[in-house]
């Protein structure tokens, strides 16, 4: 799957990495980044665009660090391989 780290699809200065959805909860999924070996929780935040929409198009995401539960950020996920 991409994953925008900075900025979103379609901007201007943008950085995508690699990462694999290992886990679906009820809040969100966990992903592994592969770039950084690093486990995150991705929760969806835009009503009707959860990771069922995952199929179709990008969606917004609140980020958070898996193991101490810091706030990342903002990002943004989409099915497919970065390029």
């Amino acid at each position: 799957m991409r994953v925008w780290v900075k900025g979103m699809p379609g901007g201007d200065e943008t950085e995508v990495v690699a990462g694999t959805i290992t886990e679906v909860r009820d809040d969100g999924a966990v992903l592994f980044l592969r770039d950084d070996q690093r486990w995150i929780l991705a929760v969806p935040q835009e009503p009707g665009w959860g990771l069922g929409a995952l199929w179709f198009s990008f969606i917004a995401v609140e980020v958070f660090d898996l193991e101490e539960g810091n706030r990342l950020g903002r990002w943004f996920l989409r099915l497919g391989s970065p390029p």
